[in-house]
């Protein structure tokens, strides 16, 4: 698994997915492209605030990329302040726009269901687990694209 990230956010998902996943880490655009051009990835996690909020650029890069377009992408939040409804569902539709599957907002996680559950539900969340408000699967994830 390709991990685009800021530090902390690489450090929380190397500490939930550790034992589930062998992972592979990149703190910028120009690093992360090149890691996908060294080998092919199942699946690609990547922070909302990557590389001063340019997780946009790296997932239409994804995208462009031979092989690309079958790998599994996961966006999520790893802190910052609470989001609105609205700016989950503008996050979340341009997401699906770029053929992530699974947006998952960790803040509102944390306040929905507490710390600990939290991080368990981002982990089962990652490799495929359940959906609620706040672990929300695009239309891509729901198998309608």
């Amino acid at each position: 698994m390709l991990v685009a990230g800021t530090h902390r956010a690489i450090e929380l998902l190397e500490g939930l997915l550790r034992e589930d996943a062998e992972l592979v880490s990149a703190r910028s655009v120009r690093e992360a492209l090149a890691r996908l051009d060294e080998g092919d990835y199942d699946t690609i996690a990547c922070n909302v605030r990557f590389d001063e909020s340019r997780m946009f650029e790296f997932l239409q890069g994804v995208r462009e990329r031979p092989g690309g377009e079958r790998a599994r992408v996961v966006s999520f939040r790893a802190g910052g302040s609470r989001l609105s409804p609205s700016m989950r569902d503008a996050i979340r539709h341009g997401l699906e726009a770029l053929g992530v599957e699974v947006f998952l907002d960790l803040p509102q996680l944390q306040a929905d269901f507490g710390r600990e559950a939290a991080l368990v539900l981002l982990r089962d969340a990652g490799l495929g687990g359940p959906a609620c408000s706040s672990i929300a699967p695009t239309q891509r994830g729901r198998g309608k694209h």
